[in-house]
């Protein structure tokens, strides 16, 4: 009988869902399926504008010369202490940063992990933190130059499904939602499950915390709020679904001053709503009204925002709004390859036909363009690969490309500076910039370090 307790224990120890390395922690299968709930947000249509806004124009496709008399003045280099979201901030939008220069690796991890895209890192108190495609979350120490952490939520059921897992921090809590409607809080002080939920439906926009509020979108174009320390529901608000995929997703910004978030979903709508007494302030429309049904394929590039400009980067076009009415400012026939960069003054962007473009921020207006590859050897064209990220560094405007290449451009006038090859295994990442360094992961999933 003896002999029969013992062994039952022992069962029952090894069946739980255990890791000394992570402390207890339930498997994903076993969290129930969230109840959906009706709309809680004050939605009434009398008070909302909709239009349709397009950009009939043929797409701009010419360089100009910066008039000579011209003088140029962007905001100054920060120094960011912290890359706790996407984009690194809630406005997805840094004008400028601070970066020692040299542009050279003074560090690079061993393998991080196996075949996996890092589209989501953060960063917390000097660690990274990011996924692979089995939904493994790990922690990397910078410092130590090794791994500290290891999280598998899903082990047995889920093992197999790809997962993406977009990633924001918001002290030490860390907040990972996927792909497959699961959502949960992770102490990295303590390493162990803070909370966890199941929404069913997959996740798939940027996350944003503000107020103690989780706000985030699933594929379905619904928006929901969730308490930070405890996952439970503050209000949802579904907007128009799409049937169409494509690699946009849903996107947030966040003026925290009006307590507003402003969301583009896949479906080409845009919403202003306070997330604090969950009003919508306004909403516009970017589908064809003329198309019937949702055959309409919206692309966009992420929104920005600065101060009380919101910019939006269509396929047909670049649009300024002012953030409190939703009124735009103007509008701009080119379509950007990259996220642009809004400056206090200057709104720049890189259009899909190579234009180099500075828009001055109340008009529109072209102020100078020019190609990129202009003064770019022929051999280089054809080795640099696709363009992936842009950024202004050190008053440097700066292109990243697939294959790992940096151009980078004078911001007066947009005149080619140089190039220089940072990292022979590419850029799997977006470029970070913490406490004047710069990281980066490449395509053998290792962490690049500059200074």
């Amino acid at each position: 009988m003896k002999n029969f307790i013992l062994i039952f224990i022992i069962l029952t120890i090894t069946s739980c869902s255990f890791d000394n390395k992570t402390g207890i922690w339930r498997d994903a299968s076993n969290i129930p399926l969230e109840k959906d709930t009706t709309e809680s947000i004050n939605d009434n249509k009398s008070k909302n504008r909709y239009e349709s806004i397009f950009i009939e124009n043929e797409k701009y496709n010419e360089e100009k010369l910066p008039l000579n008399n011209s003088t140029l003045n962007i905001d100054a280099p920060i120094t960011t202490k912290d890359w706790t979201q996407q984009y690194g901030s809630k406005t997805n939008n840094i004008s400028n940063y601070s970066y020692t220069g040299f542009k050279t690796i003074v560090s690079k991890s061993r393998k991080l992990n196996k075949n996996s895209e890092n589209k989501n890192i953060v960063f917390y108190k000097n660690n990274l933190i990011t996924s692979d495609h089995k939904g493994k979350i790990f922690i990397y120490s910078i410092d130590l130059k090794k791994k500290l952490f290891k999280y598998d939520f899903y082990k047995k059921k889920y093992r197999n499904f790809k997962k993406e897992i977009y990633l924001a921090i918001n002290k030490n809590i860390l907040i990972a939602a996927d792909n497959l409607g699961y959502i949960y809080a992770i102490d990295l002080n303590t390493k162990s499950l803070i909370w966890a939920k199941n929404y069913g439906i997959p996740f798939r926009s940027n996350i944003k915390i503000a107020d103690k509020q989780i706000l985030l979108a699933n594929q379905d174009n619904v928006i929901y709020s969730l308490e930070l320390t405890t996952g439970e529901k503050n209000w949802q608000y579904s907007t128009n679904l799409t049937f169409l995929k494509s690699d946009f997703i849903n996107n947030f910004t966040i003026d925290e001053l009006n307590k507003n978030l402003f969301f583009l979903n896949t479906s080409g709508e845009f919403y202003s709503i306070n997330y604090k007494n969950k009003n919508i302030n306004w909403v516009l429309n970017f589908r064809n009204s003329s198309l019937k049904g949702n055959t309409d394929l919206f692309l966009s590039q992420p929104i920005i925002q600065k101060k009380d400009i919101l910019i939006i980067s269509t396929e047909k076009g670049i649009l300024s709004y002012d953030t409190i009415n939703g009124i735009k400012n103007w509008s701009f026939s080119s379509d950007a390859s990259t996220k642009p960069i809004l400056t206090t003054h200057f709104l720049y962007l890189i259009s899909k036909n190579n234009l180099l473009i500075c828009l001055d921020n109340k008009t529109g207006s072209v102020l100078w363009s020019k190609n990129i590859y202009k003064n770019v050897t022929t051999k280089i064209v054809k080795k640099i690969g696709k363009l992936h990220d842009f950024k202004i560094v050190n008053n440097e405007l700066s292109v990243y490309t697939r294959k790992g290449y940096l151009l980078t451009y004078n911001y007066k006038n947009g005149n080619f500076i140089e190039t220089k090859r940072i990292s022979k295994n590419g850029i799997n990442s977006e470029v970070v910039f913490l406490n004047k360094g710069m990281f980066l992961i490449d395509n053998k999933s290792k962490l690049l370090k500059f200074n």
